[in-house]
């Protein structure tokens, strides 16, 4: 028999289920215009953060951020919002990511040097592309990780199922198209900037959901990733502090047999040229 076309094998995949759940947050102003530095909320830097659960743990993240409300001593049902919390709050619920089966992807951008950063190919970035670019880069590692996964598990290479948290700002029927180029382009070696790319068969449109912070407990767990380490890359903050972040530090992922994750799963911006 005649082995299916790539059309063919995509449309498959797309109704096989999930083998990880994603959830992306971010933390911190995805503008690059400069702002008053006195300005209230405001920081130079801007984080974006992955979660990612396997199927089998993914009805578990309810009983996580219970372990969270514990943690911290709060009764009953209560979503987690990192950056309402005291920091020794802040400890806690990171403490309690640290021990669970989970892997974190975090890019973190220096928004102050990337205004002077320029790309020969496609100049300065707007605030849309800046963001686009950010989350390119997530989900190049994010999607090379579960390839990799799915074949270490015996399973293969399944979609993943990807849940961004609802912001004020951001266009999603844009972010999806977006995604789609990308992932075609990958798909012809035809990228717009040489990067790894999208990893094939993760991706795909059906799969793809955006829902508020409060509406599920995986958002809350990349809230807790995308605050922590933005809080840790803030230095000038009055509530810098490096320990929550230190703590998820064992829950980045590795590339390979790879000790640290500096440049897969935690990646600064700009790039080393």
């Amino acid at each position: 028999m005649g082995g299916l076309d790539s059309s063919e094998r995509c449309r498959n995949k797309e109704h096989m289920q999930p083998l990880f759940h994603v959830y992306i947050d971010e933390a911190g102003d995805p503008g690059v215009k400069p702002k008053a530095t006195d300005e209230p909320h405001w920081s130079d830097w801007f984080v974006l953060s992955a979660v990612v659960v396997g199927a089998e743990n993914d009805a578990d993240t309810v009983e996580w951020i219970k372990d969270m409300n514990r943690a911290i001593r709060r009764n009953g049902p209560s979503d987690i919002h990192y950056r309402k919390f005291s920091d020794a709050n802040r400890r806690h619920v990171c403490r309690v990511l640290a021990s669970k089966p989970v892997r974190l992807f975090i890019v973190a951008s220096h928004k102050d040097t990337m205004r002077r950063h320029r790309s020969q190919r496609l100049g300065k970035s707007n605030d849309k592309q800046f963001y686009n670019w950010c989350l390119r880069l997530l989900l190049e590692r994010v999607t090379e990780w579960c390839a990799r996964r799915g074949r270490k598990m015996g399973a293969g290479v399944f979609p993943a199922r990807l849940v961004f948290s609802h912001r004020g700002g951001h266009d999603y029927g844009e972010l999806r198209g977006y995604l789609r180029r990308i992932i075609a382009q990958s798909l012809t070696g035809n990228l717009t900037l040489d990067r790894k790319g999208i990893t094939p068969d993760v991706i795909f449109d059906d799969l793809i959901e955006v829902v508020p912070h409060d509406n599920l407990a995986g958002l809350q767990l990349a809230d807790v990733a995308a605050s922590a380490f933005w809080q840790a890359a803030c230095s000038t903050s009055r509530r810098h502090d490096l320990t929550p972040a230190s703590d998820l530090i064992c829950r980045l992922a590795r590339k390979g047999q790879r000790k640290r994750p500096d440049g897969f799963g935690m990646m600064l911006l700009p790039l080393p040229h």
